[in-house]
């Protein structure tokens, strides 16, 4: 569960780490109003890669404020945080290697720590015989159905929908790199109907077919990994909640 950690300690923390690497001013005012701001920037960023942290947003952040993010996920934002403030204090062309190495692997716990892991169907341990046939008709409908979480980042269509969306990669690029490859895939009851690249950009194109029926389906995955011009490899995966559109009297 998260503690009383505060928004303003991650920041704390961000500095230390940029001592350590060579930057030895004491943040001004200024300074410290500008990483509250670029946390709030980087905890939306992985809230949009599907790192759901349970970062506690605000509409005027509050440095006092608690982040509310469980304890494996803190030196991961104060590491990253602290890598994207280097530029402002002229490392950006020479950064300290070690903190690059320890914001990745960050970022790459973050990505692991929050994915979504498929559910697995119980096995079959009854004995052969009547009563294990009988679980055999019925065990699917005692199998709880996988639901897609309830965030902003969830993509909501009716069954039958054409919709197009696209998936932006600007915020993840280095300066002067671009996203030079893409593939893309979605699960059985969304069907990709054209994709294209216009980077950052991944665009494409759905229809909400549901499944066989043509009924709504709670959790569907999108998967679109990314290669960049440095041979850098983003993947994403976008959750979708299809929905039936008839109404019943």
């Amino acid at each position: 569960m998260a503690t009383g950690d505060t928004k303003g300690d991650i920041i704390n923390r961000a500095f230390s780490a940029l001592r350590i690497s060579g930057i030895t001013s004491d943040p001004s005012p200024e300074d410290l109003e500008l990483a509250l701001g670029k946390l709030e920037n980087m905890a939306a960023e992985f809230a949009g890669r599907s790192m759901n942290t349970g970062y506690a947003f605000e509409d005027d952040p509050d440095p006092n404020a608690p982040h509310n993010m469980d304890r494996k996920f803190w030196h991961s934002f104060d590491v990253n945080l602290a890598f994207r403030l280097m530029p402002d204090y002229g490392k950006g062309a020479q950064p300290d290697v070690t903190l690059i190495r320890q914001a990745s692997a960050g970022a790459s716990f973050l990505s692991s720590a929050t994915a979504f892991v498929k559910a697995v169907q119980y096995p079959d341990r009854m004995p052969i015989g009547s009563g294990n046939r009988g679980w055999n008709r019925w065990r699917n409908f005692y199998q709880k159905q996988a639901e897609a979480p309830f965030s902003y980042l969830t993509k909501t269509m009716y069954t039958g929908d054409v919709n197009d969306f696209v998936e932006h990669f600007d915020s993840y690029l280095k300066t002067g790199e671009d996203v030079s490859s893409y593939s893309i895939e979605a699960e059985t009851g969304l069907t990709i109907n054209s994709d294209s690249l216009v980077t950052p950009d991944v665009l494409y194109n759905i229809t909400a077919t549901g499944n066989s029926d043509g009924l709504a389906i709670s959790l569907l995955k999108v998967k679109i990994v990314a290669v960049t011009s440095d041979g850098r490899i983003e993947t994403r995966v976008i959750n979708f909640r299809l929905l039936e559109s008839e109404i019943n009297d």
